[in-house]
């Protein structure tokens, strides 16, 4: 009778785990839908922003705990083993094996049982994104110039708004403290001051402070006047590194004029426990706040404060360092304005290091094309303008500087000038940047309303020209271009009108498209693979079972098939793809929907009416169908049939590493006006993500370095989540250990001291604080002992013993704990501490490099 071992279950077991080792990516219902194009955004660390009308949902995603499963392995493998070898051996040949009948009827329940938890743990499972999500309203109430008081302060200017008088007779500066006390009786003296309409300007000029009003800005008929709906617009994640704990920040313009960033504050994240079981904790976003602003009367320093000015479009300049960004916005007059932004930390009043905000503006400059402005009461006048239309390139390093281009869109011309930041610059330094006087490229091309530029996120090198790619969406074409960074030939053009070049009208184009492109993305390029484009994923504005164009790309080199039939089998269509042509494709014959009103599960619909034609008896379907088989018998009519569903497609969305993407889209009925008000209206968001995961070598994921391509590095998060939903390879820190010579390193400061070889000696050294015993050599993720068998942590950047409660901080990618940067820095000699502090910074995880939770 030979009896299964343990070890023999633990190996069929692993075949089909009882947890995921991830949360599955399924479609999100949201209860809005957006005004504005390009709604969606991944941020660099797999965070999801995803506009509505008047307001940005925020989702966070959740990420495995490997460690906790690994270590879950390793006690089911130390398991005894009950099987001999003559066994064994008997078992590798093939004989029969006979179970032990005693146990046998109990293991076999246990396992039925086993099998029925599974399969209910795997439907109840959440999905990702299904918890720490913020929807944050941002059109009301109007954001307050006061709010970048601080941003003055920490540069040491004066305040423009300190000395204005308020509605009371008082300094409407006052502290941020006493506004809470004083907001209801302001607000009753700014509506008593306001029916009798005074006050409204200070010393002739300067607009006064108007709490929850708006006051409107720039040129325009509406905005000038502040009447605007203050819908979003536009909104971008910043590069990696710029906030607190080094998360990306968010930027959302509004119709208002205004650019509001939205981040982590001084108030202190909420870390959500383990709702998803194998999962570790996350954040939750109530630390979120509006950190500052610019636009309207948010003046920065370094703006004037004369005329409010109207922001039309903005864009976040690639990544450059920990800390330090660019920002370019662009106002209603078309004066581009170039800001840095810089985070750094400072002792407060009580001593402890705090974050604050570094905003200047260093340039500005004119994005003018060729063409004049155009007459609307001109015959042949064409609309134009877009939010979108500033882009940068990728950075080219040289020994004294970085380089990089913006790109602008005016009416009907495409300009691309050169910024150029010398080089070191030191963290809280204001740069030297210089600016261009002229464009060093041009395009005049035919540009209708809400045409932009993207650029592929890698600088390609011939010769010696380092270039860069990227691609014009023009309506319902796209135009793909390359640039030169450096040694390309110079550029040079003279005023002319539209109609010299031909850009009037579009060009006429035998078969082409008639629908908008409503998004474009640029997937990161395969230094393997080189196509002579970017590579490209685009959907326009409406998928109809007559629009077979809607999805296009050339990195699967495929589409929607004339006949609209996709196979589940074929992986080269992302499953978003497929689920819309699934849908437009259903056809239901006519007599059908006449009766009953056939709308399916649309978007507009209550959910009483589709839980209603879902619950309809199938033997009334079938009685009907018997009469409709007997009509049709007897006039020998055929039936038509129609389609009921319709997509309206508003934005799409890549994740860093390119191997995800995001579709948001409205589902509409065909047959029938939308019904209903604001709170029916309904957007899904789709996602497409690689089902099968890549077996590489434990090896570092990121791009080696090539001579003829130059790719940016990802964050440990943004590595992850290609791991999990893009088919990426393993992360170094996560599924493995990382080498020596990358622990505690940022990627944009490899030659940082490695801290593990730092803090060596004081390991060998350290003793245990309850008995005084020596402490023990211990691994990454276990515990540290001494030899009297007290168990402590180990911090995962110093290798050191956590010995004392609340002095560490959790890492939201492995899980690992890392004693605080103030503690570390007690342990070292004070003549290396500034080295220790500089090299730990506001800090990252030794083990991986990730982002710490709090």
């Amino acid at each position: 009778m030979l009896k299964l071992s343990h070890t023999e279950k633990d190996q069929s077991a692993n075949l089909t785990p009882r947890c995921p080792q991830f949360l599955p990516l399924r479609d999100i219902t949201l209860h809005s839908r957006p005004l504005a194009n390009r709604p969606i955004k991944f941020s660099c660390d797999g965070e999801l922003a995803v506009a509505a009308d008047d307001s940005v949902h925020v989702f966070v995603p959740e990420f495995p705990d490997l460690a906790k499963q690994t270590r879950e392995r390793k006690e089911r493998r130390r398991a005894p083993d009950t099987v001999d070898v003559e066994q064994s051996k008997t078992l590798a040949d093939g004989d029969d094996v006979e179970e032990d009948d005693s146990e046998d009827g109990e293991e076999d329940e246990e396992d039925e049982e086993d099998e029925e938890d599974e399969e209910d743990y795997l439907n109840d499972l959440r999905a990702q994104y299904s918890e720490g999500s913020r929807h944050l309203p941002v059109s009301y109430p109007p954001l307050e110039p006061k709010m970048n008081r601080e941003l003055f302060y920490n540069l040491g200017i004066e305040f423009p708004y300190d000395g204005e008088l308020g509605p009371d007779g008082g300094d409407d500066g006052a502290d941020s403290d006493e506004e809470g006390e004083e907001e209801e009786d302001d607000d009753e003296d700014d509506e008593d001051e306001d029916e009798d309409g005074e006050g409204d300007v200070i010393d002739g000029r300067r607009p006064r402070i108007i709490p929850n009003g708006p006051f409107g800005a720039g040129y325009g008929a509406i905005t000038s006047t502040g009447s605007s709906m203050n819908h979003v617009v536009n909104m971008d994640w910043s590069p990696s590194g710029l906030g607190v704990n080094r998360r990306p920040i968010l930027a959302i313009l509004t119709g208002s004029g205004t650019l509001a960033m939205y981040g982590d504050g001084s108030t202190a994240a909420k870390i959500l426990p383990r709702v998803n079981e194998g999962m570790l904790q996350h954040r939750e976003l109530n630390s979120w706040e509006v950190l500052w602003g610019v636009g309207e009367r948010l003046i920065a320093p370094g703006q004037q404060v004369e005329v409010s000015e109207y922001l039309r479009g903005f864009s976040w300049a690639k990544e450059i360092a920990p800390g330090q960004a660019l920002l370019a916005t662009i106002s209603d007059q078309m004066e581009v304005a170039i800001l840095t932004v810089q985070t750094v930390f400072r002792p407060d009043q009580q001593g402890q290091e705090r974050l604050v905000w570094l905003v200047q503006e260093v340039a500005r400059f004119v994005a003018k094309g060729p063409h004049d402005r155009g007459d609307v009461l001109d015959p042949d006048y064409v609309p134009y303008g877009t939010s979108f239309g500033l882009n940068w390139t990728p950075w080219h390093h040289t020994e004294d500087s970085i380089a990089s281009i913006i790109s602008f869109v005016d009416r009907n011309y495409i300009g691309f000038r050169k910024i150029t930041i010398k080089t070191p610059w030191a963290r809280g330094e204001l740069p030297q940047v210089e600016v261009d006087k002229e464009d060093i490229f041009g395009k005049c091309v035919h540009l209708p309303v809400d045409s932009f530029v993207e650029f592929e996120n890698a600088i390609l090198s011939q010769d010696d020209i380092r270039k860069c790619r990227g691609i014009v969406k023009s309506g319902c074409k796209i135009m793909p271009f390359e640039i030169a960074l450096a040694g390309g030939t110079s550029y040079s053009h003279e005023p002319h009108t539209p109609r010299d070049c031909g850009t009037v009208y579009p060009p006429v184009e035998e078969n082409g498209s008639q629908n908008t492109i409503a998004d474009l993305v640029i997937h990161r390029p395969d230094p393997a693979n080189p196509t002579s484009t970017p590579l490209y994923t685009l959907v326009r504005m409406s998928a109809t079972v007559k629009t077979r164009d809607w999805y296009e790309s050339n990195i699967w080199d495929t589409g929607i098939p004339s006949d609209g039939e996709t196979s589940e089998a074929d992986d080269t269509t992302p499953q978003w793809v497929r689920a819309i042509q699934e849908k437009i494709d259903i056809s239901v014959p006519v007599n059908m929907q006449m009766r009953h009103g056939f709308e399916g599960e649309s978007d507009s619909e209550s959910e009483e009416e589709s839980e209603t034609d879902d619950e309809m008896d199938e033997d009334e379907w079938e009685d009907e169908e018997g009469e409709d088989e007997a009509e049709e018998d007897s006039t020998r009519t055929p039936i038509p049939e129609i389609h009921p569903y319709r997509y309206r497609l508003h934005g799409l969305a890549v994740s860093s590493g390119g191997g995800v993407t995001a579709v948001l889209a409205s589902q509409y009925s065909t047959q029938h006006p939308e019904r209903g008000g604001w709170h029916t209206v309904r957007s899904t968001i789709m996602f497409a993500y690689n089902t099968e995961q890549t077996s590489h070598p434990k090896q570092d994921p990121s791009p080696a370095p090539s001579d003829d391509i130059q790719l940016p590095q990802l964050t440990t998060e943004g590595k992850l989540f290609e791991w999990l939903y893009g088919g990426g390879p393993p992360v170094p820190g996560v599924n493995f250990p990382a080498p020596a010579q990358t622990n505690s390193t940022d990627a944009a400061n490899p030659d940082q001291t490695n801290l593990k070889t730092l803090f060596q000696p004081i390991v060998q050294e350290q003793t245990c604080d309850l008995c005084g015993t020596k402490m023990t050599p211990n691994k990454r993720g276990q515990l540290s002992g001494c030899e009297q068998g007290h168990s402590f942590g180990t911090c995962a950047t110093s290798g050191l013993a956590v010995q004392m409660p609340g002095i560490t901080r959790s890492c939201g990618a492995c899980g690992l704990r890392t004693i605080r940067t103030e503690e570390l820095v007690q342990k070292i000699p004070p003549e290396q501490r500034d080295g220790v502090f500089k090299a730990l910074g506001e800090g990252v995880c030794g083990g991986c490099g990730g982002k710490f939770l709090i």
